[in-house]
């Protein structure tokens, strides 16, 4: 892992081009990790944390992801605010998004639309004190790369970053897109010789699931796509829903180019409103022979939340209270 950063970071000067959105196998659970306009979206309170380990045993540095976010409907069902909070670490480097979300969702009958905007910070990081290069000297207190690029000791920027989403609901149909680091955030990466790039990636996100009811089975075919225009990833779920028990099976890639993962989730309800679930993820990449899989816990918890209208009456006093 760590001869595959420094030579991703040796050919490319004083500009490099960062990683798509991060990944999640859960995602069909996760509304604000893939579009904005879900802040509120379904009437609920809902907190979510997620930890996935990704690619368990590639290298001797981790590789992972922590998500958290909360989100609300406000003042009525039609506005929705929220936070989120995601931190990906790859080796040495770091990647941390906190933002702030926004929607507004239009009403009518059995269709439902939302738009959604939400803004933060961004900080990128990397370990530089940790690295080595060709033409580096290295001694007992000393670091010294001998490379414009590669900072000799720990390194980070910060910049600001927005990204804006719609959902479409019909019924039991719902779709989205959205576009996450829509100004492609511009990061100045400290303590490099001669000023380091970093540029995060544009990336669009569609989404599509549908349910269909059985009975006491709920089942849920999903899809799922991120790109810039450049790259792209798709993946495809399908979850069934037995009273408060829930399992499914997915599959990342489309072709013998990108193929990544089977993935397996299973998963139980607690007092209705409490969801653990876990994931496995099998890997069907060149590298499936260099680890032993990615692994994902989540926590949900949803709280409904009802608004009534204020009916405007006659007022009549009590004349023992006036």
């Amino acid at each position: 892992m760590r001869t595959l950063l420094i030579l991703f970071l040796s050919f490319i000067l004083f500009e490099l081009e960062a990683q798509q959105w991060v990944q999640f196998s859960q995602q069909a659970s996760y509304g604000t990790y893939l579009n904005p306009a879900y802040s509120g979206f379904a009437s609920n309170l809902n907190v979510t944390l997620a930890h996935r380990s990704q690619y368990v045993g590639l290298g001797t540095k981790s590789i992972g992801t922590q998500y958290a976010s909360f989100s609300s409907p406000f003042l009525s069902s039609k506005f929705g605010l929220g936070v989120r909070l995601i931190n990906d670490f790859i080796g040495l480097q770091r990647y941390t998004n906190i933002d702030l979300d926004a929607a507004y969702h239009v009403l009518n009958k059995e269709h439902k639309l939302s738009f959604g905007l939400n803004i933060g910070f961004v900080q990128f990081g990397l370990r530089g004190d940790q690295l080595t290069a060709p033409d580096g000297i290295y001694l007992p207190g000393l670091v010294v790369h001998n490379d414009q690029v590669l900072p000799n000791v720990a390194s980070a920027g910060l910049a600001p970053t927005f990204s804006f989403g719609a959902v479409y609901a019909f019924r039991k149909w719902e779709a989205g897109i959205a576009i996450q680091n829509l100004n492609s955030p511009k990061i100045n990466l400290s303590n490099t010789s001669d000023g380091t790039i970093i540029f995060l990636s544009r990336t669009i996100n569609i989404h599509s699931a549908y349910v269909i009811n059985l009975n006491n089975t709920k089942i849920k075919p999903s899809f799922f796509c991120k790109t810039d225009l450049n790259k792209w990833q798709a993946q495809i779920n399908l979850q069934v829903d037995w009273r408060k028990i829930f399992a499914g099976l997915g599959y990342r890639g489309y072709n013998g180019l990108n193929n990544d993962a089977v993935i397996a989730i299973f998963g139980i309800t607690l007092k209705e409103r409490v969801k653990v679930a876990y994931s496995y993820d099998y890997n069907v990449s060149y590298l499936g022979n260099s680890n032993t899989g990615s692994h994902e816990i989540s926590l949900k918890f949803d709280l409904p939340k009802s608004f009534t209208k204020n009916l405007k009456s006659n007022i009549i006093f009590n004349p023992r209270n006036l």
